[in-house]
Formats: C-alpha cells, sequence, structure tokens
C-alpha cells in the first residue's frame, strides 16, 4: 500500500486562541489585583498571606483552563491525521478517514468516519473564516491525495465483508431449527399442498 510523501501539516485556531488570551489575561491580572489589595483592606476582617496566594492561584488555575480553548491541533502526515481537541491527542490512519466535512451551520469541522461515526475536529473553526476555508481545503488535498490507498483498503473491506455475510449465512443454514421455525416451515407446506390441490 503505498503512501504520498507530503511534509506535515499543521492547523491550530485562530480565533479564539486569541480570544483565550485575553480571557485569561483578565483573570489573571484582576485576580492578582484583588489578592494585593485584599491586605491593605480596613473591613474587620483580616486577610493573611496565604489569603492573597490563594486569590492569585485561583486566578493562574482559571487562566489555565481558559487557555484549553487554544489547545486544539489537527497535524497531518504521511500516516493520517493526529487530532488534539481540548483534551487528548487521537490518531486517525488515513484508509480509516472516509471524509474531512464541514457541515452547515456546525462550528467546527469533523471527520467521517467507517461504520457512520464522526470525529470534531476544534482545530479548523467556523469563526475562523477564510482560514477555516484554506485549512479544510488542504486537509481535503492531503486526503485526495492519499486516496489510493484508502480505495484499495476499502474495496478490501467489502470483499471481507462479503465473505462474512456468506459465512453467516451459511451458519444460518445449518444450524438446528427451532421449534417455532419447524412449525412456520410446517404451516407453509401445508399451505403450498393446498393451493396446489386446488
Amino acid at each position: 500500500m503505498g503512501t504520498v510523501s507530503t511534509r506535515p501539516l499543521v492547523i491550530r485556531p485562530h480565533r479564539i486562541a486569541i480570544y483565550g488570551a485575553i480571557g485569561a489575561a483578565v483573570v489573571l491580572v484582576s485576580m492578582i489585583v484583588v489578592g494585593l489589595l485584599l491586605r491593605g483592606a480596613s473591613d474587620g476582617v483580616t486577610f493573611r498571606i496565604a489569603d492573597q496566594v490563594g486569590l492569585i492561584g485561583v486566578g493562574v488555575i482559571g487562566a489555565g483552563a481558559i487557555m484549553l480553548v487554544a489547545r486544539p491541533r489537527l497535524r497531518a502526515d504521511d500516516q493520517g491525521l493526529h487530532v488534539r481537541n481540548v483534551l487528548g491527542e487521537k490518531f486517525f490512519p488515513w484508509p480509516d478517514v472516509l471524509r474531512v466535512a464541514f457541515p452547515p451551520g456546525a462550528h467546527w469541522a469533523q471527520l467521517l468516519l467507517d461504520d457512520d461515526e464522526t470525529y470534531p475536529v476544534l482545530a479548523i473553526q467556523a469563526m475562523d473564516t477564510q482560514r477555516a476555508v484554506d485549512a479544510l481545503g488542504a486537509v481535503r488535498a492531503l486526503h485526495q491525495a492519499h486516496t489510493a490507498a484508502t480505495s484499495e483498503r476499502s474495496a478490501h473491506a467489502l470483499e471481507q465483508a462479503r465473505r462474512r455475510e456468506q459465512a453467516q449465512v451459511a451458519a444460518a443454514a445449518s444450524r438446528p431449527l427451532g421449534r417455532l421455525e419447524i412449525i412456520d416451515r410446517e404451516k407453509a407446506a401445508q399451505g403450498s399442498k393446498r393451493r396446489e390441490r386446488r
């Protein structure tokens, strides 16, 4: 099965990464400011250094959580697609990918896989407009370049499915009949005899 030699293609979301960075900076700066100003508060409540550190720590955690929206990435190479969404990364070999789709009204692209399964690709987002169109075109071009290998694998899979189906039919024909199946066949035979007599 041949592969097409290509340089790895790496795609990341653009606009959501900017929004995430701005949101994370606002959360972090505001928590640092509040944490530092608490020490001088004179409203009857005593704030210690541990309280300040805790608030700043909450800001750091909140900013880190917001930055997860910038984490998605799609890397396409000769072997297939490495899809990293917010958490975790999954690998899809080219033969398993039927199509790279962007359904109308969707917020991001998705992979159409065998057995009518889909997998989201958050690296290609609708809010990136022309960047998303260009990225989708590049991934589709790579997919098409690997179509020969995919077609070969699909033909092999169809042949295997046909053989499995034939084996199942043969197994069903050779198994012993159940009680209801015997009754059904006897009634069908009696009905055909009656029709012949008429």
